[in-house]
């Protein structure tokens, strides 16, 4: 019906300036429009009239445009007030309103605007409140809605109109199976390990985008960079549109403006590419750090390649194996064939070039088809994407949640091929018989991605739990950061949260006592190894916080609270009852780290004393005890125990009212307290213009669904409502996230609260519940039932549901009450109701959250000076020692001992006295082990017992010269 990009040929504007776009942004091309060279300007307060028209709206016609709000010194969004409309015959204009938070500050936005059916255009508008900026690509058209299965509604480039100053994403378009070996991807800078694919940056002078080449990848984070990257360049101008593009999970195709085609299917280990050249073909090959051979006669490429980023711990030499469908001519580093049309199959291998060759003959032997390959990726995709039916949801939302859904099973991969793998976790190469999971970032996918596969999938899920407690067997620990191995970056043992929900939410067939054992060591051990393991846990498990000598060391331990809490859950689950009476105390030790007198979490020193005066502090300032943040994020970081945090702060009004206040309290992005600078995170979260909240990094994702524990839980469904309609837009333009988009943590955030229901306290079986955003959904459970998800009414607001068609008045359920099937029917309304009784938590009424305290904390000797670095070593194998108690006595629940470096004690009996003569006997042990050097052991006492003096008796040991770091008595 109408379009222009205000090229020469195109329509021209009536009013206003027609430029050669934006001259700045942190995600775009400058000095062009969104496609072409030129782009109209407006500036400030305007009314105009920009198009006379004279068309007929049909049922399904919309306007849409392109618009970049440029941000001004002084108001950032001053441009974001701006709007296109259309005026029809009787004067009339659209009456829905326009959000301007919806439009980013120095991007490209895209906008649709439904038109009524029936009416006449008459003229395009544009109106203006103040501040500049351009628009671009001007459309009105049909746009008839498409039915499609839920693996074709999936944008692979959603995310990828990004860079290392603003993320949207931060992805790259992956094609691969779910969770495999390898991704292929199309590349526009072919020597980064970093930004691999930029949607609109790295376009040429016409404004077309370009392609380097099409790489294999291992990448799983720009900011973890990529290894094993190895390119296949066809020869010719490599200029192409967007729309030209096919980008599925199981297909990326692009016609280039040359008239060559690609088209690329994966498999877990290999791919097939088909190229058609407008004239002979010609196929280069590149590789940055490696060797590539050419047989030319055979049509055959071999070699390897050792490329690796700073991160890539662990990574070894990949072999790579593949074979064109004919006989080609060597022409430098490329292969010239004498027809236009060739197919490349290519496998790789950690293990050797052989084992590559065997990985392709398996996958895709000779005379398989590419259709045959493609086909059998869309399957797979289809299985799992299929498992959830929506019912109701727009074409946008359709692509957000099943483009969701791809990113949540890209991660994490198979480092595994033939039953065996080459380990990322040895020191040196070593081949290992099993299974290896690799590529995950804990911090990040414990909170929505492993929940989501323990639901959605918990066979899979059993099989990568398996894979990571592999590096455990293999290397000692579970990484932090698997990228493969050993990464040393952010905080957190979150695996151990992870692998306990899954557990406890029904997911069996892993070995559970070696991840329990893998857990226990992150929380009992300090590593050695600076990619493993709990940072300043020497320390911290006996103070009780983690002190401000371990860099962000209050991160540390609110995140060790969040772990100790799950592997509490397990410990119970596996029948384990002293442990789990002492990581449950220690999952309250959040309080340790509360400073009463600003009413925020924040560091200590090893003293007790508070990193800033209550003067000094301000909870807007970033880092130094905050990753990646801000005291107001992390003010909230209790998910497991928010009625706990209710209390500390006064009830859950006050929590309530902390709440409000933290998201009434703007965001500058200003004020990078350690990091020196400003990080892209800043701005990110200042630009989702929803106060302090940072909905564009995982430390603020649980935080609106805290309102359930102020009794609040109508606030938690207007934020996150808010959040839903608007923060992952932009699907079509390569954008999608307002922030990473780390291994489908932030994917999972939105299928979750698209549907209704979030892990909050991950490690429990329990789901907090909100108004689902689409009319209907159904879940296919894995066991063969579904649970169906029904709305009646419209709003944000829920103010009823039936479960199973019974009402309920709890705002959360189970997971058993889901894993049978059910029926889950919310009537919804436009106002805030009180439906909704608290979720569970580790605190119950009024009470303050109390861990248990160290009656030994002060005193003299080695064994009681809060650290594993010293020990003492006896003479004898069965030494006793005593403690007096100095002050108020306290009831003793729980004692520990922690090895030393030599022999342990097997077997002991602990008294107490109150005169020092006469000695009642609390506990005996007998055939006790102690795993690792310097593990702190917990052992519960059968009743509380409160004496002037206690003894520790050893009556048996490993060796000859028994040592121990520390023995605590731990009182409430």
């Amino acid at each position: 019906m109408f379009f222009t990009s205000f090229e020469e040929g195109d329509p021209q504007p009536l009013a206003g300036v027609v430029g050669t776009g934006p001259r700045w942004s942190p995600t775009a091309k400058p000095g062009v429009g969104f496609t072409g060279l030129r782009a109209l300007r407006f500036d400030g307060p305007v009314r105009s009239r920009l198009f006379d028209l004279d068309t007929t709206t049909g049922e399904h016609t919309e306007l849409s445009y392109l618009v970049f709000p440029e941000s001004a010194p002084g108001d950032v969004y001053a441009a974001t007030c701006v709007v296109l409309d259309v005026e029809f015959a009787d004067g009339t204009t659209l009456t829905e309103p326009l959000d301007p938070d919806a439009l980013y500050p120095d991007q490209w936005n895209l906008v649709r605007r439904a038109l009524p059916v029936g009416r006449t255009v008459r003229a395009i508008l544009l109106r203006n409140d103040g501040g500049a900026g351009w628009v671009d690509d001007v459309r009105i058209a049909d746009r008839p809605p498409r039915q499609r299965d839920p693996v074709d509604w999936v944008r692979t480039t959603r995310g990828t109109h990004s860079s290392a100053e603003f993320s949207r994403g931060n992805t790259f378009p992956a094609t691969a199976v779910p969770h495999g070996f390898n991704f292929w991807t199309p590349v526009t800078d072919a020597s980064s390990t970093t930004w691999l694919y930029e949607y609109h940056r790295r376009n040429n002078a016409a404004n077309r985008p370009v392609l380097a080449g099409f790489a294999l990848s291992h990448q799983p984070s720009p900011w973890m960079g990529d290894r094993h990257t190895f390119h296949l360049v066809p020869a010719g101008d490599l200029a192409f549109g967007h729309e030209n593009e096919t980008d599925r999970p199981h297909h990326y195709g692009v016609r280039f403006d040359s008239g060559l085609t690609v088209d690329l299917a994966p498999t877990d280990h290999a791919a097939i590419v088909r190229f058609a050249f407008p004239g002979p073909a010609e196929v280069g090959f590149r590789c940055n750090r490696g060797r590539v051979r050419l047989d030319a006669m055979r049509g055959v490429v071999s070699g390897h390649t050792s490329v690796r980023s700073r991160l890539s711990v662990g990574a070894r030499r990949m072999y790579l194996y593949g074979t064109f469908d004919r006989e080609g001519h060597k022409h430098g580093k490329a292969l010239r064939f004498g027809t236009s049309e060739v197919r490349l199959r290519i496998a790789t291998s950690l293990i050797s070039v052989e084992q590559a060759r065997r990985n392709l003959d398996a996958e895709i032997p000779a005379g398989t088809t590419f259709e045959e390959v493609r086909e059998r990726a869309r399957t797979q995709w289809q299985d799992l994407l299929g498992r959830i039916e929506l019912d109701g949801a727009n074409e946008d939302q359709r692509t957000t949640f099943y483009s969701c859904l791809y990113r949540l099973f890209l991660y994490p991969n198979s480092g595994h091929e033939g039953g065996r793998h080459v380990s990322p976790m040895t020191r040196r190469r070593r081949v290992f018989d099993g299974p290896m999971s690799v590529n995950n970032g804990f911090w990040d996918t414990y909170r929505t991605a492993w929940p989501a596969y323990a639901l959605l999938t918990p066979h899979r899920c059993c099989e990568l739990i398996e894979g990571f407690v592999q590096q455990f067997r293999e290397g000692g620990w579970i990484a932090r950061w698997s990228s493969p191995g050993y990464a040393d970056l952010m905080t957190g043992t979150s695996s151990d949260v992870a692998f306990a929900d899954a557990y406890l939410k029904g997911v069996r067939g892993f070995d559970v006592e070696a991840a329990y054992r893998a857990a226990l060591r992150n929380a009992t051990v300090p590593s050695r190894r600076r990619g493993a393991g709990r940072k300043g846990l020497r320390e911290s498990i006996f103070l009780g916080y983690t002190p401000a000598s371990t860099h962000e060391g209050m991160s540390w331990a609110l995140e060790a609270c969040v772990n100790d809490f799950g592997i509490a859950n397990l410990a119970r689950a596996l029948g384990r009852a002293d442990d789990a009476r002492y990581f449950r105390q220690r999952a309250l030790q959040y309080t340790r780290h509360f400073d009463e007198r600003i009413g925020f979490f924040q560091g200590r020193h090893r003293d007790g004393g508070w990193r800033s005066t209550p003067e000094e502090y301000d909870p807007a300032r970033w880092g130094y005890d905050y990753t990646e943040t801000d005291g107001w994020n992390m003010a909230f970081t209790v998910p497991h125990d928010g009625n706990g945090l209710a209390n500390l702060l006064g009830g859950r009004a006050a929590l309530e009212s902390k709440l409000d206040a933290f998201f009434a309290t703007p965001e500058t992005g200003r004020n990078p307290g350690s990091y020196g600078g400003i990080i892209h995170e800043m701005t990110e979260a200042r630009d989702m213009r929803m106060g302090q909240y940072g909905h564009s990094n995982q430390p603020s994702h649980h935080i609106p669904w805290m309102y359930h524990h102020a009794g609040a839980p109508a606030k938690t469904q207007a934020v996150v409502r808010e959040v839903l309609s608007r923060c992952y837009s932009g699907s079509e333009i390569g954008q999608g996230y307002p922030g990473d988009e780390d291994n489908g943590e932030m994917s999972a955030w939105y299928v979750f609260a698209a549907l209704g229901l979030y892990p909050l306290a991950v490690g429990s079986p329990v789901y907090v519940l909100i108004a689902p955003l689409f009319p209907a959904a159904t879940i296919h459970l894995e066991n063969g039932t579904d649970v169906t998800i029904t709305t009646t009414g419209t709003g944000p607001y829920v103010r009823g549901l039936r479960l199973n068609g019974a009402p309920h008045d709890r705002a959360w359920l189970t997971h058993e009450d889901l894993l049978d099937g059910a029926r889950l029917e919310f009537e919804l309304g436009a106002e805030p109701t009180g439906w909704g009784a608290p979720p569970p938590s580790l605190t119950e009424g009024d009470a303050l959250p109390g861990p248990l305290t160290d009656l030994t904390a002060g005193a003299p000797g080695r064994l009681f000076d809060d650290t594993s670095r010293t020990q003492v070593v006896f003479r004898t194998r069965t030494p006793t020692i005593e403690y007096t108690v100095e002050g108020r006595r306290r009831p003793v629940r729980i004692y520990t001992l922690t090895s030393g470096t030599r022999d342990t004690p097997s077997a002991w009996t602990l008294e107490g006295s109150s005169d020092g003569r006469t000695w009642t006997v609390l506990d005996e042990r007998d055939d006790e082990v102690f795993l690792w050097h310097r593990q702190t052991r917990p052992f519960a006492l059968a009743r509380p017992a409160s004496f002037r003096h206690y003894r520790l008796r050893m009556r048996a040991s490993s060796g000859r010269r028994p040592s121990l770091a520390q023995w605590e008595l731990l009182a409430s």
